[in-house]
């Protein structure tokens, strides 16, 4: 019996395993390392909130991924519960679109000093709008995600670009979607853009909000595509927004190469670690936020 039992606990061991990235899971701190096989399948069960290991674990998602290096399905579907059990801790307001879109002005003034995003989580939870920031789960390379709890949006980063341009760039790229009513929920790798409709919409006017394209171009011009650190910062100064986000601009456009100037492409973690799920002890610090609990449900 003993030998069977065993054998039996191999069998149910290894089924968790393909269900989820059981040793992230553990080394995240979002479920317990335990020996007891049924302590680990009941913490999988409640994490996933499932009753049994026999439902399936399905989300509907658009996903734009790389041909070269496809994401587990599994550690996507696990980053967007971690998000979505965070996001039901929250106390948020009541969500109107219009209001977003008329508010896009007041999140864009935090652009110009690196230190003004510690104002955003609470600027979107004003407006109805989940914020989160959970770092992505290996082989799953993703920058951001978009998608709905209920009636309320979540915007969901993961910092994989620990870099301002980055952070700019997902953020309005995810509150696009949103504003732009795309329905359902997007998983956004901006390395491997899909070539549809709502993305490209998307891209076109996240990178409109940041820096007005006429502007920019006439910038350019002017510039006769010599662009040094000082033209770079006064033209970012003029235009409200910190240097890091033109200078990713530029990159992106293959106008500057992307090995110059990165000291202006500064770190956008150490002004948000109290926002972050970042694995650690410490509860999320965010306004409105219920504190994390430590037990199996979370």
């Amino acid at each position: 019996m003993g030998k069977e039992k065993k054998e039996q606990d191999i069998a149910r061991k290894s089924r968790l395993y393909t269900i989820a990235p059981i040793s992230e899971l553990i080394k995240n701190k979002w479920i317990q390392a335990t020996d007891s096989i049924d302590d680990l399948e009941q913490q999988i069960c409640n994490f996933f909130g499932i009753s049994s290991l026999d439902e399936t674990l399905q989300l509907d998602v658009n996903f734009r991924c790389s041909e070269h290096r496809e994401p587990e399905e599994t550690s996507r579907i696990t980053w967007i519960k971690r998000v979505e059990n965070l996001a039901k801790q929250q106390t948020i307001a009541s969500f109107e679109r219009k209001k977003l879109e008329t508010a896009i002005p007041e999140i864009l003034a935090c652009a110009k000093q690196v230190d003004s995003i510690v104002h955003i989580p609470k600027l979107l939870a004003d407006l109805g709008v989940h914020f989160l920031i959970v770092p992505h789960l290996s082989k799953t390379y993703l920058d951001g995600a978009a998608f709905y709890l209920n009636s309320n949006p979540i915007i969901a980063l993961t910092l994989r670009y620990d870099r301002i341009d980055s952070f700019w760039f997902t953020l309005m790229h995810e509150l696009a979607h949103i504003v732009l009513g795309h329905q359902g929920a997007y998983l956004d790798n901006l390395d491997a853009l899909e070539e549809n409709d709502e993305e490209r919409a998307a891209n076109e006017k996240a990178a409109n909000w940041l820096i007005n394209s006429q502007t920019l171009n006439e910038f350019i011009i002017r510039s006769k595509k010599v662009f040094s650190r000082k033209a770079i910062e006064e033209f970012a100064h003029n235009q409200n927004r910190h240097s890091g986000i033109i200078l990713g601009r530029l990159h992106y456009d293959k106008l500057v190469p992307h090995k110059n100037l990165r000291q202006l492409l500064v770190k956008v973690s150490p002004i948000l670690s109290h926002f972050t799920d970042n694995f650690c002890d410490s509860k999320l610090d965010i306004p409105q936020i219920a504190e994390v609990p430590t037990n199996d449900d979370d």
